[in-house]
């Protein structure tokens, strides 16, 4: 079978979570059903990440030209398209594929209707104002109130559009049904498939380790205060370390994105000296080390480092800031659920876990255990099955 992928950036397994879970599953669909992947891309990514390996690549200009990807899809004999969030394409690309025998699954990786509000006026302004932005920068603040305004009255649309002409939509919990269905207008779900995300790595944490863990807390992300609240992190063990400050546990930061020099710099102001930040690093070596991971976004879709957290032990304290956490994390059980915005009972779920060698094992063991329902393997299956039917 040949499948083809359509994404944004081009894959890298040390990039996002659509990055990780297309690597993950090309390697899966390639190796355990023998499937012939492929991979059509609109922008690059940097030249320091390792790529994921397609049969073949094409990297598109622009949403609006098909030719080059209907040339594509026809030299390839592709009998199914994943469209990673593409929801410009979804339409023109149904009608351009018209007399073709090839089936578009469209997956959303987001929580529907999140792209309404995903142009803030702060975006437009660069951190460091030169010579050569100035003109564009002044431009794009005039135009912000229209791009606003069209990114608002569009997106709904889209979403219509795409329930209409794809074949399948793939969501990560049944609990984002609805949501998307009231965004798009939709009275329809028919169409909805649900398979959650696949583990990034293929092993398990071996319990009879846990001992070794270290006295790490960590957390994996992309480092912008919206919706990742990395800040509220910082807060909580910020208040932890004013509690017991010869504590010698300490704060692990994975990541890279444009807040970063926010938390470098509150970090510096309040002599926060026991967090360090690692960079866009492959985050399974501190997944082995780390004994407990932070999830603090105000909203996601999933939350696919928290299942990789728990296939390797580390307990996960989260926020209860969207709906599919709970089929995730069943609380004081595999992990901890907080009050969304209760920094202060945040802090103290943080603190019971360090305080608490028996408990915290308790509750790896449990996450260990409970993760090996989103393997590699059982979802890849839930795919091809889908892709099949």
């Amino acid at each position: 079978m040949n499948i083809l992928f359509v994404n944004t950036f081009d894959v890298s397994p040390h990039l996002g979570g659509t990055e990780r879970i297309t690597d993950t599953l090309c390697r899966e669909f390639s190796t355990t059903f023998h499937c012939k992947c492929f991979l059509a891309y609109y922008n690059d990514i940097d030249s320091k990440y390792i790529r994921t390996s397609f049969t073949e690549k094409i990297h598109l200009k622009n949403h609006r030209q098909h030719t080059p990807l209907i040339n594509f899809i026809k030299k390839n004999a592709i009998e199914a398209i994943i469209l990673q969030g593409q929801f410009r394409l979804t339409k023109s690309l149904k009608k351009a594929c018209e007399g073709i025998n090839v089936k578009i699954i469209f997956a959303h990786h987001l929580f529907p209707g999140v792209e309404k509000s995903s142009i803030r006026f702060s975006y437009i302004i660069p951190h460091k104002i030169q010579i050569n932005n100035i003109i564009p920068t002044v431009i794009k603040i005039g135009l912000f109130p229209f791009i606003k305004w069209h990114q608002q009255y569009k997106f709904p649309h889209y979403y219509n559009d795409t329930y209409k002409y794809a074949d399948r939509i793939v969501l990560l919990s049944h609990k984002l049904i609805r949501p998307f269905m009231d965004f798009g207008k939709i009275n329809d779900d028919r169409k909805f498939t649900i398979i959650h995300n696949a583990l990034s790595f293929n092993d398990f944490f071996p319990i009879e380790e846990l001992k070794r863990k270290q006295k790490k807390v960590l957390i994996v992300s992309r480092l912008v205060e919206n919706p990742k609240r990395i800040l509220f992190a910082i807060k909580a063990w910020e208040q932890i370390c004013q509690k017991n400050p010869s504590t010698d546990w300490t704060l692990t930061i994975v990541g890279t994105g444009s807040d970063e020099y926010l938390y470098k710099k509150y970090c510096t102001d309040k002599q926060l000296n026991n967090i360090s930040f690692e960079g866009n690093k492959n985050p399974k070596p501190y997944y082995w080390d780390a004994s407990i991971f932070l999830m603090t976004s105000q909203l996601e879709s999933w939350g696919l480092t928290i299942t990789e957290a728990q296939q390797f032990g580390v307990v996960p304290v989260a926020l209860n800031s969207y709906p599919s956490l709970s089929e995730i994390i069943t609380d004081s059980e595999n992990g901890i659920i907080v009050e969304d915005n209760n920094l202060k009972a945040y802090a103290s779920a943080i603190e019971e876990l360090m305080n608490d060698d028996a408990l915290r094992q308790k509750y790896a063991i449990n996450a260990i255990s409970s993760s090996k329902r989103f393997s590699s393997e059982s979802i890849s299956e839930q795919w091809i099955r889908l892709i099949q039917e």
